[in-house]
C-alpha cells in the first residue's frame, strides 16, 4: 500500500471503514483504507504493538522499563476523543509487565452496561482486568497447576471476545508444552480453562457459528504438527485439521470472510485458506506478492484483517499490502465440485467430479498415497489396503480449480 508510512507495522484496527494501524512510530490512519492517505493518529515516537478499537480506541505499547533500562514493559493508551491519554495501568512501568512481549497477540474489550472491561494479557505477570474503562486495574489470582508446578492465568499470550457475546477467551501457558484455554463469562473475573494439547505456544483464536453450531479455533506455534485446532462443544474436546505442510508454522492470527472462510497467519511469511470450516488448508502464496526478509523471522507477518473485499496484511519491515478477495480468486470454493463415497464393502472409493480432474488421496499427515486423472465424471480408486483412519481427497480441475473433501475408511 502507498502512502507516507514507516515499514515497521504491527496489529491493525478498523473504525467507521477507516483502517489504522499500530508501527514502530505511534499509530496512522487511513480514512480511504486505501493507504494512500495516511496520516498521524498520535503517539509519534512510540512502539504501538497492539490496538483495539472495538469500543473505546485503545493502543498497547511496547517502552523502555523504569526499572531496568534493558528491559520492556507494557503501557496502555486511551483516545478521549483529541489526543492520547494513558490510562494508568502499570503507572510505575516495571519490567515484570513486558516480559517477551512479542509473544502478546490481543487483548479485549467488552460493554457492561454504562462501563467498558479492558482485560490485558502479560506474558508471566498473569491476566490484568479494568472495569471501568482504564481507570483502576486488578490482576486476576493464579491458580496452582495439579501436576506440573506452574500456574494457571499467568503467562497469557493473548485474550480474546467475539461480537454478540460476553464470553472471554485467554490462551494459557500452563504448562511448558500442554495449552489451555481459559474461559470467563462474567467479564473476567472468574475463570476456568480447559486442556487443548501439547506443543509449544498458543498465540491465535477465532469463534464463529457455523449451520447453528458454535466453533472454536486455537492455534500457535506448532510447527512440527503443522495443523490447526477445532471445538465444537466450547472447548471440552478438539480435533485437529490435516497437516498444513508448514514444519514452521507459527499461527498468529486467525479471521474470517462472511460466508466463512477462515484465515490463518503464519508470522514466518505464509497466509492459508479454508473452505471446509478448517479441515483443509491451502496456501494463498502470498510470498510470491509479498517481499520477503532476507533471513527467517517467526513473527514477520504481523496482522491480519478483512475490510470492504479485501485482505490486509502486516509486515515488520515491508509495510502493508492488500489483497482484492474478488479479483485475486482468495475466495475458496467449497466442496460442491466434488462427490465423495465408499463401497459398503470399504474396498473402493467412488470420486464423482469434472473429467480431466487430478485426483489425489493423501494420509492425515499430509502423505500422498494414491493419484489419478479422472477421464470421465465418475472415477473409482481401490482403497482396500488402506488402513482405518481419516483420509484427505483433493480434486484440481484443468483449469485450476481446486476442491477438497474427506472420507473415513473403517
Amino acid at each position: 500500500m502507498g502512502g507516507e508510512i514507516t515499514p515497521v507495522t504491527y496489529q491493525m484496527a478498523v473504525k467507521d471503514n477507516k483502517l489504522y494501524v499500530g508501527t514502530n512510530d505511534g499509530i496512522y490512519e487511513s480514512a480511504s483504507a486505501n493507504g494512500g492517505d495516511w496520516t498521524p493518529f498520535g503517539l509519534q515516537g512510540k512502539k504501538v504493538y497492539l490496538l483495539n478499537f472495538e469500543i473505546l480506541k485503545l493502543a498497547l505499547t511496547i517502552e523502555t522499563a523504569s526499572d531496568d533500562a534493558t528491559k520492556f514493559t507494557l503501557q496502555l493508551y486511551k483516545y478521549n476523543g483529541s489526543s492520547w491519554e494513558n490510562t494508568g495501568f502499570n503507572a510505575a512501568k516495571l519490567s515484570v509487565f513486558g516480559a517477551y512481549p512479542d509473544n502478546l497477540t490481543n487483548f479485549a474489550q467488552l460493554q457492561n452496561g454504562d462501563d467498558v472491561v479492558i482485560i490485558l494479557p502479560t506474558w508471566g505477570n498473569g491476566i490484568w482486568r479494568s472495569p471501568d474503562g482504564g481507570d483502576s486495574w486488578i490482576q486476576v489470582p493464579y491458580e496452582d497447576h495439579p501436576s506440573n508446578g506452574y500456574q494457571f492465568y499467568r503467562k497469557i499470550p493473548g485474550v480474546f471476545s467475539f461480537p454478540g457475546s460476553n464470553t472471554v477467551y485467554a490462551l494459557d501457558k500452563a504448562d511448558y508444552r500442554m495449552q489451555y484455554l481459559s474461559i470467563s463469562t462474567d467479564f473476567g473475573q472468574t475463570w476456568t480453562h480447559k486442556e487443548v494439547d501439547n506443543f509449544f505456544n498458543p498465540w491465535a483464536l477465532y469463534k464463529q457459528t457455523i449451520d447453528g453450531i458454535e466453533y472454536l479455533y486455537y492455534g500457535g506455534e506448532n510447527g512440527e504438527k503443522g495443523y490447526l485446532y477445532r471445538s465444537a462443544d466450547g472447548g471440552n474436546s478438539w480435533d485437529a485439521s490435516f497437516t498444513l505442510g508448514d514444519g514452521g508454522l507459527h499461527n498468529r492470527r486467525m479471521i474470517a470472510d462472511e460466508r466463512g472462510k477462515i484465515y490463518l497467519l503464519s508470522g514466518r511469511g505464509e497466509v492459508y485458506v479454508s473452505a471446509d470450516n478448517g479441515d483443509t488448508f491451502q496456501s494463498l502464496n502470498s510470498k510470491a506478492v509479498v517481499p520477503q526478509s532476507t533471513e527467517t523471522v517467526n513473527f514477520y507477518y504481523s496482522h491480519l484483517l478483512i475490510l470492504n473485499q479485501k485482505l490486509y496484511l502486516s509486515t515488520i519491515s515491508q509495510g502493508i499490502y492488500a489483497f482484492s478477495l474478488v479479483s485475486s480468486g482468495l475466495h475458496l470454493n467449497n466442496s460442491d465440485k466434488l462427490s465423495i463415497s465408499i463401497s459398503d464393502d470399504q474396498t473402493e472409493l467412488i470420486v464423482r467430479t469434472e473429467t480431466g480432474s487430478k485426483i489425489s488421496v493423501y494420509s492425515v499427515s499430509g502423505k500422498l498415497i494414491k493419484t489419478i486423472i479422472a477421464s470421465n465424471a465418475t472415477s473409482k480408486l481401490n482403497i482396500g489396503d488402506l488402513g482405518a483412519s481419516v483420509y484427505l481427497v483433493k480434486s484440481l480441475s484443468m483449469s485450476g480449480e481446486l476442491s477438497v473433501g474427506r472420507f473415513v475408511k473403517k
